[in-house]
This record gives C-alpha cells, structure tokens and sequence, in this order.
C-alpha cells in the first residue's frame, strides 16, 4: 500500500511529465478507435445493402432448395406457417417471405431475361424500406395484374407508368406461367445488376402466377437483435419440428461478400499494425525521456537505502497508472468525436455521388459504434504500454548508482 501511495505522490511531483506520457497514450487510444470504427462502419454499410436486399441476415429454406435453387424446390409455407415460427423462436422479431424465380420480360418490342419477385410490400419495407427507393408511380395500388419494375428494366423494354409488361416463363412442377401485367412504379434498386431485371408483385399475384399457392422460396428472418443471427439459425436446424426445413446465415449464402469483408479486415489489419508500432515507438520515446531525467533521483533513492526491486515496483505502478488513465481517456475521448461522425458521415465529395449511386450507397463514410472494437482497442494499446513499462524496470536493476549520482 505505501508503494502505491508512493507511485501515485510520485505522478504529480511533475505534472507537466506525467501529462505527456497520459496524452501519448490517449491519442493513441484516440487514433486506433478512428480508424477501426471508419472500417467497421464501411463494412456495417456494405453488408445492409446486400443483405437486406438479397438473401436477409438469416434464411429459411427447404432442405432441397439450398443444393438445388429453382421453384420446384420452394417450401410451403402459409401465413399460419409464417406466425408459428415467429411463436416458436421468441428471437425472431418478423419474417419477410419472398417467392421467386426466373421469367422471360417482354414490352411493345423488345424481351429481357426478368428476376421476378413476389414480396409482401408491408414487410419488406420494414424490412429494407425498398419504398424509399421507388422513381415514379405507386408501389402496389391494389389491383390484381400490377407490377413495379427496375427503372433499368424500364430502360431496356422502353416502359413507362401505365405501360403492359407481359411475362412467359416456367412455373412450379412444370406449369405454364404467363400473363400481362400493368407496370404502376419504378424502383432504383440498389443492386446494378438487378436493377436491370427486377419485376415486383404482390405475393399472391406471383403464387397465382407460378402455379405455387402458399409456396415460398425462401422466408427471411429477422431477429430482435441483428448480430444474434447465429443463434436464430442454431435454434432453428436444432428443434425438431422442422426437420424439412434448414436455416442460413447471410455468411453462408453470401460467401463471396465474406470474403471481401475479410481482405478488406486484412488491408485494416495492416494499417493498424504500421499504427501500433508507431504508437509503441511514440510511447517509448515519452517512457525513455522520463528514465533518462530520473536516473539520478534513481541513483540517490539506491545509494540511501531503497531496494531496487521496490523501486521497479513503484516504477511499475506510476507507469500503470499512466497507462490506465491514458486508456479510460482516450475512449471518453472516441466516444464523443465518433458519435458526431456517426450521426454526420463524412462526405466524398460531388465527384464520386454518381458512382457510389450506382451501387444504391451514399457518398460518405460512415463510423460504427460497436461496442466490441472500442475494448478491444483499449486492451491492445494498453497491453503495448505495459510492455514498454520493462525498459524503466530493466534499467533499475541495471543502473550504476556512482554514474546516476552525478548526473
């Protein structure tokens, strides 16, 4: 106890010292956080809009459909259906069903290959407010032949609000799908390649036109909390009332978006390893500038009496100290700085809004507030102060104390 008391007198005795070794921690803190929550909230950013708007963050299937995605294989799935599995896995907030498959798109005079796709409009807005996303027209007026198609669809088969789109393609088990539909929106989708084939129907219309009643290819869950959609999926393939059916994470479905998170992780990782060492030299400098103006306070404190290891002890803890309150700054720094840039992204500028439009993003960068990196950070640049913390207690076991006292 009295070592402690002894560090903690020791801190202020020079203030303007024991203030800098706090302020290179704290920045470094400062730094580390910044850059980890620009690139959590980049990928936060790119994974919302694949996922919501492709494969959701958890997905129900038919054992069959995953190996083998065409509508044979859809699941049946009705409304009561839909309700049980909210009932039976209080973590699901609500379902998003979806029915869909591929058709042939034709206007006045010219066809395109067309992604078809029967949604529930209520949900589904809820879901990925595919709403906000609609050019021209109404999404859904209530009539029983209406679609609203991709604005580059739009493009491709010249059609417009009030326009006929006619649709041939295969339904489930065979059945001939076809019918003329009355186009009444346009949606941007913010996926390119879709945009260029997405028709929308209202769900029944698309059961009724495929021959699937109460058939969906997919049901799309969605937890109370986004991040336990692991545990949703985990619940769901382990109860054996749905031994027909089998759950998927986005991961699984999305392998090719996994992997550019990971190389982008990696690029990250990078750059935070080049910030870790100049931290660590940062910290060092400060660390070595203090040992090398208390060498002589060291000598004198050795020749009258003081054990050496008591006296690395009392280094150490100063040192601890400094650390500590250096981190606990440094986060009730972050904290407030990454709040502003995560309720005001930082823009990109006019020049680069056309392209990042194209993918249905904003040109800004956006921060993350997960709560994960923010001590993860902390424990790193922490663990990298205390291990700088050995060179003043090596050189106390080392010092001359004839040398240090004349200094």
């Amino acid at each position: 106890m009295m070592l402690i008391k002894l560090a903690w007198r020791n801190l202020w005795r020079n203030k303007r010292r024991t203030w800098i070794t706090i302020s290179s921690v704290l920045f470094a803190v400062l730094l580390a956080l910044f850059l980890e929550s620009m690139d959590r909230g980049s990928q936060e950013v790119m994974v919302q809009n694949v996922v919501r708007f492709s494969t959701g963050y958890a997905q129900l299937q038919d054992t069959l459909y995953f190996d083998e995605p065409h509508i044979d294989n859809a699941m049946h799935c009705d409304d009561a259906c839909m309700e049980k599995v909210v009932a039976d896995f209080p973590n699901i907030a609500y379902t998003v069903p979806r029915l869909e498959s591929v058709a042939l798109a034709a206007g006045d005079e010219k066809t395109r290959v067309a992604f078809i796709t029967g949604i529930n409009y209520e949900v589904e807005h809820r879901f990925n407010e595919i709403g906000e996303r609609l050019r021209q027209g109404d999404f859904f007026t209530g009539r029983e032949d209406e679609v609203v198609i991709g604005t580059g669809l739009a493009q491709s088969l010249d059609l417009g609000i009030g326009d006929s789109l006619v649709v041939f393609g295969q339904g489930f088990q065979g059945a001939m799908a076809a019918g003329k539909f009355l186009v009444v929106g346009l949606v941007q989708h913010p996926v390119p390649d879709l945009n260029e084939r997405m028709v929308f129907m209202p769900l029944p219309q698309a059961q009724k036109l495929f021959d699937a009643e109460n058939r969906l290819n997919h049901l799309k869950l969605v937890p109370h909390q986004l991040r336990h959609h692991q545990r949703v999926v985990d619940a769901i393939n382990e109860h054996p009332g749905y031994e027909e059916l089998q759950a998927y994470t986005w991961e699984e479905l999305q392998p090719e978006l996994v992997k550019t998170i990971e190389f982008d992780q990696a690029g990250t990782l990078m750059f935070l390893l080049i910030l870790y060492i100049v931290i660590g030299f940062g910290i060092f400098g400060t660390i070595l500038t203090m040992t090398l103006e208390r060498e002589k306070e060291f000598g004198v404190l050795i020749s009258v009496g003081m054990q050496r290891h008591k006296l690395a002890q009392v280094i150490f803890t100063e040192t601890l100290f400094m650390n500590f309150m250096g981190v606990i700054l440094g986060v009730l720094t972050a904290i407030p700085l990454l709040l502003y840039f995560y309720f005001n992204p930082i823009s990109l500028g006019e020049g680069m809004e056309n392209m990042m439009a194209e993918y249905g993003m904003e040109a800004v960068l956006r921060f993350s507030l997960d709560p994960q990196f923010f001590y993860q950070q902390a424990i790193i640049v922490f663990g990298i102060s205390m291990l700088i913390v050995s060179y003043p207690v090596v050189r106390v076991f080392r010092l001359n104390v004839l040398n240090a006292a004349r200094k």
